[in-house]
């Protein structure tokens, strides 16, 4: 068989197992059943003996061995194709003319972004508007985002670093997530390794990330245990060390949609002042609330080794059990970047392996808020 195909890594997570394909970047979970299987697929000479291995060593017949022959073929070779290859470097275009240039500073670090228009500034500009700045004596990075016939560009300090169609604007506010976090802690993109789309929250000694689907209620929930003395380190963008396996802070608002507004309007007293803001991806508005602390009196990393899975219902009885980790994994790994290099992707499987994992389902705030005091607790 082809030994291209095989696995690069592979970490058992209680009954099953997480495998990493160093090709494409894809994390699969696998059965205890399967990775046998595999393994005999990967030492077989042809699909021939492929199934009459299975057949001695599992007594399989032959129909269901060339049914597995060829859904392993299908998953491995999936597995092992580039989903999305690196766009090519464009020409950089004349930059606009810096008619909407703010300033920004965060401690010790500030930058300036030039917009090339006001949609382009509603990308970015909400999550940090707390931490807008009269222009300073020095700069620490100048950034400039601009349209381009159907592409948005993104430039630090002239360079260019990426650019995305227009429908991809996400891809946009990610890059320039991961550049923010580079400019702040003095790393780059081969320090991290990874970033979630999970809101964590932290006490003085630990992080817990939450995350769920879209729709349930991770930032909301995150506001509402900030407003109980918990601190928001992250929303929506969590980043994960490779130097020391610990989360940083991302120093962004709180995203809130519109179904959350009269909840928190009776939280925080200076909830009525904050802008409305339309959402970029969905029919819905937005508020941002700033963080509690300036950055530089905050914490900056704490080890997080608690991952809960949230889900508001207001028909169900709330709850918190503990879970497998693989549970959470379709939710962890999909809508998150994770580093493509081999050394990150093992520390990656190291922190899972270290986790402990949480599914809450709640109708009451009261109720979620006092579970995650009792995690902090834990320790």
């Amino acid at each position: 068989m082809n030994v291209k195909l095989t696995p690069k890594l592979i970490s058992q997570l209680k009954n099953n197992y997480i495998v990493w394909f160093e090709t494409s970047n894809q994390y699969i979970v696998i059965s205890d059943t399967l990775k046998d299987l595999i393994e005999v697929y990967l030492i077989s000479h042809s699909q021939a003996d492929f199934i009459t291995q299975l057949h001695i060593d599992f007594n399989i017949s032959s129909a269901q061995a060339e049914l597995y022959y060829n859904e392993i073929t299908n998953v491995l070779i999936t597995s092992n194709t580039i989903v999305n290859p690196k766009s090519q470097q464009s020409p950089i275009p004349l930059t606009p003319k810096k008619a909407l240039n703010l300033y920004y500073g965060f401690g010790d670090t500030t930058m300036s972004i030039n917009f090339g228009s006001q949609s382009i500034k509603n990308l970015i500009h909400p999550q940090f508007a707390h931490a807008t700045i009269e222009k300073p004596n020095a700069v620490s990075c100048h950034f400039d985002i601009y349209k381009y016939g159907d592409s948005l560009y993104l430039l630090k300090n002239g360079a260019y670093i990426e650019h995305y169609s227009i429908s991809d604007f996400h891809l946009l506010q990610g890059r320039f997530a991961v550049e923010l976090i580079n400019l702040l802690y003095d790393k780059q993109e081969a320090d991290w390794i990874g970033t979630f789309h999970a809101s964590t929250v932290c006490n003085a000694k630990e992080a817990i990330m939450i995350i769920g689907d879209s729709g349930n209620g991770k930032s909301t929930l995150s506001a509402l245990l900030m407003a109980s003395g918990m601190d928001v380190i992250a929303d929506d963008f969590t980043p994960l060390s490779a130097i020391n396996q610990e989360v940083y802070r991302f120093p962004s608002g709180i995203s809130v949609k519109e179904g959350a507004f009269v909840i928190l309007e009776e939280i925080f007293s200076e909830f009525d002042q904050f802008p409305i803001h339309p959402s970029t991806s969905k029919h819905v508005n937005l508020k941002y609330i700033p963080p509690v602390n300036d950055f530089e009196n905050s914490i900056l990393h704490l080890p997080c080794k608690k991952v809960v899975y949230v889900k508001y219902d207001a028909a169900v009885s709330s709850t918190l059990k503990k879970v497998d980790t693989d549970q959470i994994l379709a939710t962890l790994i999909p809508e998150s970047w994770l580093s493509p290099l081999a050394t990150n992707a093992q520390l990656f499987l190291d922190w899972l392996q270290n986790l402990e994992c949480f599914e809450l389902q709640y109708a009451d705030n009261n109720f979620a808020i006092s579970q995650f005091k009792k995690l902090f607790e834990a320790l």
